[in-house]
């Protein structure tokens, strides 16, 4: 991805994580009921997700909550990590 001036930028985590099971927005706003627009924004950079919005990335995404809070930039250092199934 590049910005406005031609220069190439990094992808941030949570389009990773779409893009890594091949899915389009417009498959996740079929499969989550989110605009395209808001994914667009969070994957962006631009906007941060509400709990229901992380949620639904999480599930869709086959995420953690804590791997979802981390690929949009904030410190999970004091989080403990998930509790394991059983």
């Amino acid at each position: 991805m590049k910005n406005k001036n031609n220069l190439e930028i990094e992808k941030l985590p949570v389009r990773v994580f779409r893009e890594e099971l091949g899915l389009t927005r417009p498959q996740v706003r079929q499969m989550t009921g989110i605009a395209e627009r808001t994914l667009a924004d969070i994957e962006n950079g631009k906007s941060l997700p509400n709990i229901e919005t992380f949620i639904a990335l999480a599930c869709a995404y086959k995420k953690s909550l804590k791997e979802m809070v981390a690929a949009i930039g904030l410190d999970t250092t004091n989080i403990p990590d998930d509790c394991p199934k059983e």
